[in-house]
């Protein structure tokens, strides 16, 4: 069955998309001047090329027209990514030497290219978030785990940092830990020691390994494990339990999930 339809357009709008496509593509390589460049950073200057990074590490290069608008890459992705609840995404600008200052793009925004554009990365991100986690999941998976790819990420790379106490970070390490456990088909009880091959740095941001010996650090992680929902109750050990545990935890800091934002009047 379908998901529900994007709130984005009508279906009078919809009828007429599909008729006249937008035009927006991938691109895989450009020509300039008639030689053919691979995507990479170099795309960032190339005339009409836009670069979306998104949340699985992959990164998608469009070739956009004048009339080219935000609401147009994205639903573009839409299709592309197999993304039905598509009203929680949006464009985002981050700024290269500011990781926690996000630039919200509106969706009938033209895409232009500047000369200050080599101090920005153009995210894809989910910017609205659901009222409920079980739902998304349930509605489309798909988004869902896009979800938990960014919330993970913005941990690692320290979004959250004004924030994020450290107690927090050691429960959050804690879950993400047991959630890989859970995709493995490890029990949620597995010794730490078992996954050092993952290495300890996919879980804690690097100001926590610099601030705590990696002993204390496994031991804390340890304690958090043991106390953990997936241990009390057997029908949480799923991987789609183990990550709605994760973002539930996030969800407690304010700047997650939109309950407080900064904004330019």
């Amino acid at each position: 069955s379908q998901g529900p339809k994007s709130s984005f357009i009508t279906p009078e709008k919809r009828a007429k998309l599909r008729s006249n496509p937008v035009k927006v593509h991938f691109a895989e390589e450009v020509e300039v001047n008639g030689h053919c460049q691979p995507q990479g950073n170099s795309l960032l200057f190339l005339p009409n090329v836009l670069k979306v990074y998104l949340e699985n590490g992959q990164t998608k290069a469009f070739k956009f027209e004048p009339s080219t608008t935000v609401k147009d890459i994205v639903m573009t992705l839409k299709e592309k990514l197999s993304l039905s609840r598509i009203e929680h995404f949006s464009l985002v600008l981050e700024q290269q030497h500011s990781i926690s200052k996000l630039l919200l793009l509106h969706e009938e925004e033209r895409i232009q290219q500047k000369k200050e554009a080599h101090d920005y990365r153009c995210l894809f991100r989910v910017c609205f978030m659901p009222r409920s986690l079980q739902s998304l999941l349930q509605q489309d998976p798909t988004v869902f785990e896009y979800l938990y790819l960014q919330a993970v990420n913005d941990v690692l790379q320290e979004r959250f940092a004004v924030e994020m106490r450290c107690n927090t970070a050691l429960r959050l390490a804690a879950l993400h830990i047991q959630e890989r456990l859970a995709s493995c088909g490890q029990s949620p009880k597995t010794n730490l020691k078992t996954v050092k091959t993952w290495g300890i740095e996919n879980f804690v941001s690097s100001t926590l390994l610099r601030n705590m010996r990696e002993k204390d650090l496994k031991k804390a992680i340890s304690f958090h494990m043991k106390k953990s929902p997936s241990l009390q109750d057997p029908k949480q050990k799923s991987v789609n339990q183990a990550r709605i545990n994760y973002l539930e935890e996030l969800g407690d800091l304010k700047s997650f999930g939109g309950k407080t934002f900064s904004a330019t009047m």
